[in-house]
């Protein structure tokens, strides 16, 4: 499919298309979302050792099953919004329809980025992923014609304190400036440490990441954050964060968006946010 034929597609549709499910399905078949989502054969991931491993819940051994409307509606973000990079906690089904997402793009705007944007390498997923066996079932699933588009790394998760409150973070994370950020991990069950007597990996706790805060003073203004589920998460990001961040929590969808709304900071994160006008 060529950009012109992707945008036309596009148009037919808005953020709120995601909740009806005669929509999703149709925005699946347009973009044919459907071959990217085929069940694979674990057995190669299931091999790995288990003492590298951290699963998102200690009795699971495969991961979750692909939410339509959820992979749909990042894909429309993915090329409505014209994203460069994209960092993502928590691998899966998601990294596979991003990248597929970036493929238009970098077809119709990577010659132009590359030469007229600060960004080590245009049009690409950074996935983080707490689990080796997971994250060999990515990379199965993008499979050489979407390797180049998405790339999947394994980290340790650690519990931190932060501003006297506990939380997580990934141990290493991507070394790139993301103007996309899709937070859908890592489970509370990704670290078995106990602080001052407070674990996190018992059924009654949730997840509670804050690489994003960390990192925050270092995201350009126009950047987006989507927030998969995790109400008590989002609410933690938005009680911590220091710059303006717009916010919406669409409740229906079960997903919270955050947009930093400051003033850009130069010429390159203007053409940035010119880009999505293109």
């Amino acid at each position: 499919m060529d950009w012109e034929t992707a945008n036309e597609k596009l148009r037919k549709y808005c953020l709120l298309s995601f909740r009806n499910a005669t929509l999703v399905e149709r925005y699946v078949r347009d973009f044919r979302l459907d071959e990217l989502i085929q069940p694979l054969d674990c057995d190669q991931a299931m091999s790995v050792s288990s003492d590298l491993l951290r699963t998102v819940n200690p009795l699971e051994v495969k991961p979750f099953p692909p939410r339509l409307d959820d992979l749909a509606r990042l894909h429309y973000l993915i090329l409505t919004r014209r994203v460069l990079n994209v960092l993502e906690f928590g691998s899966g089904y998601s990294t596979v329809i991003m990248a597929s997402a970036m493929t238009l793009l970098r077809r119709k705007f990577g010659v132009w980025a590359s030469s007229h944007l600060r960004v080590q390498e245009p049009f690409m997923v950074y996935s983080v992923e707490e689990d080796q066996r997971f994250a060999i079932i990515t990379r199965s699933r993008l499979g050489t014609l979407l390797d180049d588009y998405a790339k999947v790394f394994r980290s340790s998760v650690s519990i931190i304190e932060l501003n006297h409150r506990f939380a997580t973070v990934y141990d290493w994370i991507p070394n790139v400036s993301p103007d996309f950020i899709y937070l859908d991990g890592p489970s509370q069950f990704a670290s078995t440490e106990t602080v001052h007597g407070f674990s996190l990996d018992v059924s009654c706790r949730m997840p509670m990441a804050a690489d994003i805060i960390r990192i925050e003073f270092f995201l350009e203004p126009g950047t987006m954050i989507l927030v998969d589920g995790r109400t008590a998460n989002a609410r933690f990001l938005r009680s911590n964060f220091r710059q303006n961040w717009s916010y919406e929590h669409d409740q229906i969808g079960d997903v919270h968006f955050f947009e930093l709304d400051e003033q850009p900071l130069g010429e390159f994160n203007k053409r940035k946010l010119e880009l999505r006008s293109t």
